[in-house]
């Protein structure tokens, strides 16, 4: 390839503005959060947080991109 070549190509790909996040990016930050809890029946979770079975137990899980705490936990 031809040097003005390569740097068109370098140009424009600078100039799209489209920027890939990595592919573990949206695994490591949309995981759900869970109790570590083994319930024999499905739970009835508080609001935000959501029934999860893994094998033979059920428990409550959010997820990680949801707000977690509130302020008025810290007080």
């Amino acid at each position: 390839m031809k040097p003005a070549t390569i740097l068109a190509v370098i140009t424009s790909l600078c100039l799209s503005g489209a920027v890939a996040e990595p592919l573990w990016y949206s695994e490591v930050h949309d995981m759900d959060v869970c109790w570590r809890a083994c319930f024999h029946d499905k739970p009835h979770c508080p609001s935000g947080w959501h029934p999860k079975k893994f094998g033979s137990c059920w428990t409550c899980c959010r997820r990680s991109s949801d707000e977690v705490f509130e302020t008025s936990e810290w007080y």
